[in-house]
């Protein structure tokens, strides 16, 4: 029965002590580690496409402009374009380890996914890019607060401790 206060030799029938749930066995990938792996892959590859997209697009604003100005329009999308599609393969690329967990990969991902979110907003804001900008970095905000979720972090410090413990695994 449990009790008011708590002792470390209560019952089998706590409700704080027991562990409830896919996470309590330490095999299991949690869900939002799985919703969060798929949503990084598919935004990954369209960052690629984009960035692709605006590197090769050229000038397409109005023509009675002078050439300086479309040279430096042109600039800013390839430098725009280039760092999204480098910033989506990384992500695919760190996105492959996140199963197995490790604090590091996790924490590189999050750098990257910030300066997407600043690059890209950044660009939308001084429309310097489209909409699908604005759509990337909103989409990429919401994973960066999904990869930090409880379960996530669980499942990273156990992977974590486990390599540290054997380190020759």
């Amino acid at each position: 029965m449990p009790s008011m206060f708590p002792s470390p030799a209560s019952g089998g029938d706590d409700l704080n002590r027991r562990r409830l749930g896919p996470s309590a066995d330490e095999n299991i990938i949690p869900t939002a580690l799985r919703v969060v792996f798929w949503m990084l892959f598919v935004t990954a590859a369209f960052m690629i496409f984009t960035g692709m997209v605006m590197y090769t697009a050229g000038y397409t604003g109005p023509d009675d402009v002078d050439q300086a100005f479309k040279d430096t329009v042109v600039n800013n999308q390839k430098f725009i374009g280039g760092i999204n599609a480098f910033a989506g393969i990384v992500i695919a690329a760190l996105t492959s380890q996140l199963p197995r967990g490790g604090k590091t990969p996790r924490r590189v991902l999050l750098a990257i996914l910030l300066l997407v979110v600043l690059v890209d907003l950044l660009s939308f804001a001084t429309q310097a890019g489209g909409f699908a900008l604005a759509l990337i970095a909103v989409v990429v905000a919401l994973e960066a607060l999904i990869l930090f979720r409880p379960s996530i972090n669980s499942h990273i410090e156990r992977n974590h401790m486990a390599r540290v413990m054997n380190p020759d695994k």
